[in-house]
């Protein structure tokens, strides 16, 4: 697909886009190693290296970019030692006064593929007025031409923008590079003081990128070749990032002809596991850290039988590969025996395989890659038409934010 683009089956943008990925980790590393000084010192203003009391941490951005939050939340939330939460810019819009705390010390990280989505200008101004010198925000876009950029450039003093490498705006509708390269860039932000390392560190998961994406694509491609007609992701901490995302990539690509749904892996066993037919494929993305991963292996166990009989496909995603049989039902996919890529940090890696389930699916099923919509008209590679109110009739007496 990459060599011989297709404009009619919508090959031109999406595969390519997919193949880049490690190249544009490469270059998101390098890029905020050269930033790094002047991003540890707006974060050293936002209050994030308070040793008294560090500022709390608000994640946000629409659809996949939301997603980028949920990837990294973990990992800051440890970093940094404080409140770290991840909410989307779709929440937050309706509900500011839940989310915008006027006076509370706050680092919002926004995150956007093109900036220009309603919700996203809406929260950032929100924030702004709400939070006032209260609040600091970092701007993280693949698009430094978007209305989040320029509005971010009309507020130095409260605001910091970091735009990444042309080529991660990715131009299919499906976000993949865009996701992958703000994950490295807010990765990046727990190790501003040690840029050189996790830029080197950087430098090894691309390569395993590279390795998955070489040696994987007939065995994904064979996953979606029965009739697959569900797709459930599972995974916790950053996988579970991985996951939320992989079932949008498959669900989105494929224009619903496969409906995808994440969970955390043993929150799948409190009824998601419900919807498991003969028609789905289950796919675990086994965590690096060894009591995590403990648990999500027994639900393997538990159900590997009973998927079986269903007639249900299975396919495990680990670093290294794990105790588990492999049948014709149950793929393994192992990408990384040395253990070179850290705990809280395996999301690139993993989401390959459900980014390229996606793109294989919505091949053999005819669909538009590049535009999955096209038929149906009811979503674009930016989402418009969102009405934004005044949010003044929000902060009301007795919500427990006063403006």
């Amino acid at each position: 697909m990459v060599d011989h683009p297709d404009p009619d089956r919508g090959t031109v943008h999406t595969p390519g886009e997919i193949a880049q990925q490690p190249e544009m980790w490469r270059q998101t590393a390098r890029l905020v190693r050269d930033r790094a000084p002047a991003l540890r010192r707006f974060l050293d203003a936002a209050g994030l290296y308070s040793e008294e009391a560090p500022s709390r941490i608000l994640l946000t951005g629409a659809g996949t970019s939301h997603y980028v939050g949920l990837s990294v939340v973990d990992l800051l939330r440890r970093h940094f030692g404080t409140s770290c939460e991840s909410r989307p810019t779709t929440r937050i819009t309706p509900n500011p006064d839940l989310f915008l705390r006027e006076g509370e010390p706050t680092l919002m990280v926004h995150f956007a593929r093109s900036g220009n989505s309603p919700e996203s200008r809406a929260v950032l101004e929100g924030g702004l007025e709400c939070m006032g010198e209260a609040g600091r925000h970092l701007v993280i876009t693949c698009n430094g031409e978007g209305t989040l950029a320029e509005l971010a450039r009309a507020h130095p003093d409260r605001v910091h923008l970091l735009v990444l490498p042309d080529d991660t705006n990715d131009q299919g509708l499906a976000m993949t590079s865009s996701y992958t390269s703000m994950v490295v860039a807010s990765q990046a932000l727990a190790h501003l003081d040690r840029m050189e390392a996790f830029v080197q560190q950087t430098d090894r998961t691309a390569e395993i990128g590279e390795t998955v994406l070489a040696e994987h694509p007939d065995a994904v491609d064979a996953l979606m070749s029965g009739d697959v007609r569900r797709a459930f992701f599972l995974g916790n901490n950053d996988l579970y990032g991985a996951a939320t995302e992989s079932a949008l990539k498959v669900q989105e690509l494929t224009a619903g002809q496969i409906l995808a749904g994440a969970e955390d892996t043993l929150a799948f066993r409190h009824g998601p596991i419900s919807a498991v037919d003969a028609h789905s494929l289950v796919v675990f993305y086994l965590s690096a850290r060894r009591h995590t991963r403990r648990y999500e292996l027994d639900v393997v166990r538990q159900y590997q039988d009973a998927f079986e009989e269903l007639g249900a496909s299975i396919a495990v995603v680990a670093p290294q590969r794990p105790e588990i049989e492999e049948t014709d039902d149950l793929s393994v996919f192992a990408y990384d025996a040395e253990g070179a890529v850290p705990a809280l940090q395996q999301t690139n890696v993993a989401v390959l395989i459900g980014q390229m389930a996606g793109l294989f699916a919505a091949y053999r099923r005819g669909v538009n890659v590049d535009e999955p919509s096209a038929e149906k008209a009811l979503y674009n590679r930016t989402v418009q038409g969102v009405q934004i109110y005044d949010p003044a009739g929000a902060y009301e007496a007795g919500s427990g934010t006063h403006r």
